[in-house]
């Protein structure tokens, strides 16, 4: 059995979100046990926000929805999601050794999602079968639980980042048609598929190998594009991303086009060091990229 860590970093205390994610996330927990996959478990809370919370208030809440064992951070600088969630990592998670032939994975997830029952234990399931899986990627359902949101994403272009940033372009067939191929419309979201290029960052699950491989997040990314950035670094360094459509959630968030312009500013200004970092790509978006097994 494995046991799992749990990062949440939360900016904007919204409690009604934040509390049917614990819930859910608490629900998950008890599954997975009786399944037989979870020996233990811990959340991390990290607080980053301007608000200045009452912690005793604050963790009596949380007792009400949460029954894990659970660690308030309720003074952390906003490093961003990337950094914060770094400072949970290696400042507290990957500082406890573990015992001779203990197995342990971390989940990193936004406190606007909310797992189904079954999430947590089909997910590290999954893990357990190949030991050269790296993050196990969602299915991802908007917060009423009727609208697919595509989490796994092939490598983008500037042709398709422009489209989901002006949805007025979306009368243009070929740039619909493009967008499809970057959300990997050509597979059927009730498929398994590994060799996934990229992993939404709302529900990222590996094994502790992955993130001490890869070192966390790149800090440089304040805002969009972390997710990104880390599935290609991690993908580099021999690991294999999987699509697990029996591992499913519900999100709240995304939707960068629709934010206000400072998002959409930040949104430009992350797309951008993405591109620097790992190559530009104007318009053309392959539809395999050489390592999806059929």
């Amino acid at each position: 059995m494995t046991k799992l860590e749990i990062s949440i970093v939360v900016h904007d205390w919204s409690p009604a979100v934040l509390f049917e994610c614990l819930r859910t996330l608490s629900r998950s927990l008890d599954q997975a046990r009786l399944d037989g996959q979870l020996s233990a478990a811990t959340l991390w809370l990290a607080y980053n926000g301007p608000e200045n919370l009452n912690s005793d208030r604050v963790e009596s809440e949380i007792l009400e929805c949460f029954e894990w064992p659970f660690q308030l951070l309720l003074k952390q600088p906003n490093l961003g999601y990337g950094g914060t969630n770094n400072l949970t990592i290696n400042h507290h998670i990957l500082a406890e050794c573990l015992s001779n032939g203990a197995k342990r994975c971390i989940l990193i997830m936004n406190p606007d999602v909310a797992p189904e029952k079954k999430a947590i234990s089909n997910a590290l399931s999954r893990l357990c079968e190949n030991s050269c899986w790296g993050f196990v990627c969602p299915r991802i359902f908007d917060w009423t639980g009727h609208q697919e949101s595509p989490g796994h994403k092939r490598y983008p272009s500037l042709a398709v980042l422009g489209f989901r940033l002006l949805r007025t372009l979306d009368r243009i067939p070929a740039l619909v048609r493009l967008n499809d191929r970057y959300e990997y419309g050509d597979c059927s979201t009730n498929r398994f598929l590994p060799g996934v290029e990229l992993c939404s960052g709302c529900f990222l699950i590996a094994r502790d190998e992955l993130w001490r491989d890869v070192g966390g997040f790149d800090e440089r990314y304040f805002m969009y594009f972390e997710d990104f950035d880390l599935a290609l670094r991690s993908r580099k360094s021999g690991w294999l991303h999987v699509y697990d459509p029996s591992v499913c959630v519900r999100h709240a968030g995304g939707n960068a086009g629709g934010k206000s312009s400072l998002h959409r500013k930040m949104f430009i200004k992350s797309a951008w060091s993405f591109f620097r970092s790992h190559g530009w790509r104007i318009w053309s978006i392959p539809m395999h990229d050489g390592t999806l097994r059929e």
